[in-house]
């Protein structure tokens, strides 16, 4: 099917985003995320309950956790282990009593932690007589592969770090600073220097349970369990054991952006809570190796990344989704422009089509433009020059398999699907 000119400039997703927030969206804040809305509309228009949703790069488990909320199998994977275990947690929720219960058992046997060997780049962000021995107790004792432990966990990083009220107190726990994502030890350093700034002292199970609590505040009668998964993007698409041929009804993914992002870099601290299983550098040299099976080479995956090393990688990702998508099934890709590689402006999902269009039998149904509101983006902090680097149009590559599906039309905007198939 060929490129179709569309108008969208009033797209449901942005105008109805309020309505769409459920409150699981909110255990922890992570750079580069979508909002739900986006999926929410997605999955009701292309998708039916019980269906399955694929997220290969799934963040913090935005898409796969709106698919669980809808009555679909939302299923989410991703290299980072600070995502594997946000989007675990989002498609395995456990009962708020078994959570509450677990949290008061830790504080009855909770005995002081001594904090004496824990690197300085930690020591100066937290309490050192309460807050962080008992971060120290619980990142010891936090069994992440238990369902509720890893509910625990993941609540507990989305308050590790954040900004201090007016009033002088938090429902974060560390000095104040962006939620959002780690500052670097040596601006924290300088920061605190010159504002003289005050740790403060936090209960950290008190904390828990009031995060828990707000978790928890809305609930789904259609929730359906998912599944979360830590492989290469581009491998999972072939484990048999995983996925069967035809098996992903829809997916709905953002890749990673080219020349924008170390994940690594900014979650230096919630990584540090993950036990050490990896420091920063190591997340992102992991993030940066992904085996290309027909080249027999690595891909870097970086923020200086060349761009035919994407295109390439991104291609392969592509030609797995043949493998495991319905004769029906649909992708919805999500990839930012860039607005200054090599002073070249790409738009980078018509460049990945391009790219892969004649290697893969998936076709192209449109390619969509998504204007980013620039006041609202987390990299604003940053100021004027940083933001200009930042992505201000994503375009959404929206691929078939087959002819595709027909929309629900589960909204009032029939008008808008109309185009897909004249």
């Amino acid at each position: 099917m060929e490129l179709q000119e569309f108008d969208w400039s009033d797209i449901i997703w942005k105008t109805n985003k309020k309505r769409w927030i459920n409150s699981l969206h909110a255990m922890c804040s992570y750079l580069a995320m979508f909002p739900p809305s986006l999926p929410n509309y997605l999955i009701k228009q292309f998708s039916q309950p019980g269906e399955v949703v694929f997220d290969p790069f799934s963040g913090r488990g935005t898409a796969p956790l709106e698919a669980c909320l809808n009555g679909r199998i939302g299923i989410g994977n991703d290299l980072s282990p600070l995502a594997r275990i946000l989007t675990g947690a989002k498609v395995n929720v456990p009962q708020l009593q078994n959570v509450t219960r677990r949290i008061n058992q830790l504080e009855d046997n909770y005995t002081y932690t001594d904090v004496l060997n824990v690197e300085p780049n930690i020591k100066m962000l937290y309490d050192e007589e309460v807050t962080l021995p008992q971060l120290v107790y619980l990142k010891n004792n936090l069994k992440i592969k238990n369902k509720v432990d890893q509910f625990i966990m993941g609540s507990l990083l989305g308050i590790m770090h954040g900004k201090i009220r007016k009033d002088g107190t938090s429902m974060y726990l560390s000095i104040s600073m962006p939620n959002t994502f780690s500052m670097s030890p040596n601006y924290i350093r300088n920061y605190i220097e010159k504002n003289n700034i005050n740790k403060i002292k936090n209960d950290v199970f008190e904390a828990l349970r009031y995060k828990v609590n707000l978790l928890y505040k809305e609930k789904s009668n259609n929730y359906v369990k998912g599944k979360a998964y830590g492989f290469d993007a581009m491998k999972i698409n072939y484990n048999r054991r995983i996925f069967k041929e035809n098996y992903i009804d829809l997916i709905i993914t953002s890749p990673p952006y080219l020349q924008v992002i170390n994940y690594g870099t900014y979650n230096w601290i919630r990584l540090w809570m993950l036990n050490n299983i990896y420091d920063s550098e190591e997340i992102n040299e992991k993030l940066k190796s992904n085996k290309v099976y027909t080249i027999n080479r690595e891909l870097k995956l970086k923020d200086e990344l060349r761009l035919k090393e994407y295109l390439e990688f991104m291609k392969e990702v592509i030609l797995g989704w043949e493998r495991i998508l319905k004769e029906d099934g649909m992708a919805f890709v999500i990839i930012g422009d860039v607005s200054n590689y090599n002073n070249k402006y790409i738009k980078l999902a018509e460049e990945v089509w391009k790219y892969a269009k004649n290697y893969t039998s998936l076709k192209l149904i449109d390619i969509i433009e998504d204007k980013i509101d620039t006041k609202t983006k987390v990299t604003k902090i940053w100021g004027n020059k940083k933001r200009g680097e930042a992505t201000k149009i994503d375009r959404i590559l929206i691929l078939s398999k087959g002819n595709g599906r027909m929309p629900n039309y589960t909204t009032n905007i029939r008008d808008h699907f109309s185009y897909f198939y004249k």
